[in-house]
C-alpha cells in the first residue's frame, strides 16, 4: 500500500501539470451524478465528464402520483445507490419500474439493486435487449472483474513514459487520463466485482405505455439506433426525450451503426417535438441541433459510400476514402480531449459500420445457443434403454430408465431448451443441471400421467440419489399444465443464481422456482427419464450465461409466513428408525 501510495502522489503532480482539458481530479469519483430537475417530477443524472473511464450512462427519473419510473438506473451498483438515494430524498413512494434503454451494461450493471430495494419494481426493456441478456455476449461481465488491477502495470507504463506495451506512442490526454484510472482503482474494481447482469421481466417491440398516476410515459422503439433494440422514453406533456445510446455527446458513438437507419431514428426522434434531450452519455441538449448535426454527419457518409461504389470503387478503397473533415470541428471544437473519443468512438467505428450495413445481415447479433445432437460423442448415456432413431421428423434420443449427460460442460448460469415427445404413461423426465455427478444435481421433470393437475412436472434438488420432492412439493415447484402427447413439445429451462424459469411451449414462464435448493455450482447438464415409459429428446442447445447474470425479483413480496408454520430446521444424526416404533412425540435427547 505504501507503494501504491508513493505511485499515487507522482501520478497526481504528473497530472496537474498537464494544462489538458480534462476533468480535475479533486472529483467526486468515477461513478458520480450531477442531477438536474428538468420539470417538477422529472429529473436528470448527468454523469459528469461523459468520456471519463469507466463510461457510464446517464439516467432519468420521473416521479407521479403512484411511484417512481427510472430509465436507464445506473451503470454501475454505486451509481445504482447513488440514485435510489436520491429518488429516497425526494419521495416516499416506491420505483415501480426500470427501464433500459439497451443492453450495453454501462446503462444497466447496477439496476439489480433497485430489485433488493423494492420488491415490486418491474424491469422493462426491448426483446432485442432481452434476447441479447440471455446469450453469451454480455458475459464480457465475467471479464472484468479485477479490470484495473490486471492492467496496472501496463497503465503505470503509459502515465510514467507515454508508450504503451506495444509501443505506440500516448498523448499527453491519454496519460492523464490512465493517471486518473489508477487513481480510482480500488472504487473501480470494487464495483466491477459487484456488477450484474439484470434482464428485463416485460419486453415490448414497438410501444408500451406506463400509466403512472396521472402521468402517461411512452417508451418507443424508433429504430435501429446504437444497437438494435434501443428504446427512448417519451414525456409528451413535458416534451422531455431521453435517448440512450442512439444521442451521445461530446461525440457520437458509431460502432455497428447503419448510416442511413440512424439518420432515420434520429428523424424519428425529432419528430417527437422535444424541448429538453437527455442523451445516453453527455450533456442536456434543449434544442436539435447536435441531432441535426449527426443526421446531417450520417447522411454525409452514406452517400459518399453509394457515390464512390457507383463509381467502381472497391469496399476497402471507399471506407479508407470516407471524408470526415467537414465533421471534426463541429464535433469536437479543436478540443483534444473530445477529439481522441470522437476518433475512437465516431469516425474510426463508422467506417467499418457503414460498409458493414452493405450486407443487410444484422450488425450485431446474439450469438447462437451451442446446438449438440444426441448421436454427439459428447454425450454419456446410461440408461436402460437408449437409442437415437428418426422420430417425428427429428433425429432423436429415445431413451428409457437412465440419463444422457454433456460430461464436458460445467455451467452454473445457463439457457438450455430441447424438444420431447412423451406419452400418457407414467413418466418422470426431464432436465438434469448443475450435476456434481449422476447422483448429485437440480432436477426437474415432467410427469405425463399428471397432464393438467398441479402437480403435473416438478422441480427437486437431489443428494445422492435421493430426490427431495415431497420436502418441495407444491405451486413454488410445480405447476398445472396440460401437455401434447405423442408429438413434440419446446421446453425451456432458464436458470441463474438461486432462480429458474421454465417454459413449455410458451414465450412467458409457466413456473418461476425462486429458490433452487442446492449451493450453486458449476456443473454438468443433460437429460433424464426415469423407468417407467420411453420418451424421445431432440434439437438439444444451450447457452452458458455470465455468472453475474441474475433474475429480476418476480414482482411480487415474499409473504409472511402463517403463524405455526416452521421455518428453521435442525437435522439429526442417523438413527435407527426402529426406535420411534410406538412414540407418540419426540425429545432432544
Amino acid at each position: 500500500m505504501q507503494r501504491f501510495g508513493g505511485l499515487m502522489r507522482r501520478y497526481l503532480l504528473v497530472v496537474i501539470a498537464w494544462t489538458v482539458s480534462i476533468s480535475a481530479l479533486a472529483d467526486e469519483g468515477p461513478f458520480a451524478f450531477d442531477f438536474e430537475e428538468l420539470a417538477p417530477g422529472v429529473w436528470a443524472g448527468v454523469r459528469p465528464d461523459g468520456p471519463r473511464f469507466p463510461v457510464m450512462g446517464n439516467t432519468t427519473f420521473v416521479i407521479s402520483e403512484e411511484g417512481v419510473v427510472v430509465y436507464d438506473g445506473g451503470g454501475m451498483p454505486a451509481m445504482s445507490e447513488q440514485l435510489i438515494a436520491k429518488i429516497r430524498s425526494l419521495t416516499e413512494l416506491p420505483v415501480t419500474h426500470v427501464v433500459t434503454s439497451h443492453w450495453h451494461g454501462d446503462h444497466n450493471f447496477g439496476v439489480y439493486r433497485f430489485g433488493e430495494e423494492f420488491p415490486n419494481v418491474q424491469f422493462i426493456a426491448h426483446e432485442f435487449t432481452r434476447d441479447v441478456m440471455n446469450s453469451s455476449r454480455i458475459n464480457y461481465i465475467d471479464r472484468e472483474r479485477g479490470f484495473v488491477e490486471e492492467r496496472f502495470e501496463r497503465f503505470q507504463k503509459i502515465v510514467e513514459t507515454g508508450i504503451d506495451e506495444d509501443g505506440t506512442e500516448r498523448s499527453d490526454v491519454d496519460r492523464a487520463a490512465y493517471a486518473q484510472i489508477i487513481l480510482h482503482r480500488d472504487v473501480i474494481d470494487r464495483d466491477f466485482l459487484r456488477a450484474k447482469v439484470t434482464p428485463p421481466n416485460i419486453v415490448f417491440s414497438d410501444k408500451y405505455v406506463i400509466e403512472s398516476g396521472s402521468r402517461n410515459i411512452e417508451l418507443l422503439f424508433l429504430g435501429h439506433g446504437n444497437t438494435a433494440g434501443d428504446i427512448v422514453m417519451w414525456l409528451p406533456d413535458e416534451k422531455i426525450v431521453a435517448t440512450g445510446d442512439i444521442v451521445v455527446l461530446p461525440s457520437p458513438y458509431a460502432f455497428n451503426v447503419p448510416p442511413r437507419a440512424w439518420s432515420q431514428t434520429l428523424r424519428n426522434i425529432n419528430d417527437l417535438g422535444y424541448a429538453i434531450l437527455v442523451p445516453g452519455h453527455g450533456e442536456i441538449q434543449r434544442d436539435t441541433n447536435y441531432v441535426d448535426l449527426i443526421i446531417e454527419a450520417s447522411d454525409s457518409i452514406a452517400e459518399q459510400r453509394d457515390t464512390m461504389l457507383a463509381d467502381g470503387m472497391s469496399n476497402e478503397d471507399v471506407q479508407a476514402a470516407l471524408d470526415f473533415s467537414a465533421f471534426e470541428e463541429r464535433f469536437t471544437h479543436g478540443d483534444e480531449y473530445v477529439k481522441t473519443y470522437y476518433d475512437g468512438y465516431f469516425e474510426d467505428p463508422f467506417r467499418l459500420a457503414a460498409m458493414k450495413a452493405l450486407t443487410g445481415e444484422p450488425m450485431v447479433q446474439p450469438p447462437p445457443p451451442e446446438s449438440v445432437p444426441f448421436d454427439d460423442v459428447r454425450w454419456e448415456i446410461e440408461a436402460a434403454e437408449s437409442e437415437v432413431v428418426d422420430y417425428l421428423g427429428q433425429r432423436a434420443l429415445r431413451m428409457k430408465g437412465g440419463h444422457a449427460l454433456l460430461a464436458d460442460t460445467d455451467v452454473r448460469n445457463g439457457l438450455v431448451e430441447f424438444d420431447i415427445a412423451i406419452t400418457p404413461q407414467r413418466g418422470f423426465a426431464g432436465l438434469i443441471f448443475r450435476a456434481q455427478d449422476e447422483l448429485n444435481h437440480e432436477h426437474f421433470y415432467i410427469r405425463p400421467h399428471q397432464s393438467g393437475n398441479p402437480d403435473a412436472n416438478q422441480y427437486t434438488p437431489v443428494f445422492d440419489g435421493n430426490a427431495a420432492w415431497q420436502l418441495y412439493y407444491g405451486p413454488e415447484y410445480a405447476a398445472p399444465i396440460k401437455y401434447k402427447f405423442n408429438e413434440w413439445m419446446h421446453v425451456k429451462i432458464l436458470f441463474a443464481g438461486s432462480k429458474a424459469e421454465i417454459y413449455i411451449d410458451s414465450d412467458e414462464p409457466v413456473l418461476r422456482i425462486d429458490n433452487l435448493r442446492r449451493e450453486e455450482h458449476n456443473g454438468m447438464i443433460g437429460v433424464n427419464s426415469a423407468n417407467f415409459s420411453a420418451v424421445h429428446f431432440a434439437n438439444f442447445k444451450f447457452t452458458e450465461l455470465a455468472n453475474a447474470y441474475q433474475f429480476p425479483d418476480s414482482g411480487v413480496a415474499t409473504p409472511a409466513a402463517e403463524e405455526g408454520v416452521i421455518q428453521d430446521w435442525r437435522i439429526s444424526e442417523a438413527f435407527d428408525g426402529k426406535t420411534l416404533s410406538g412414540a407418540a412425540g419426540l425429545t432432544t435427547k
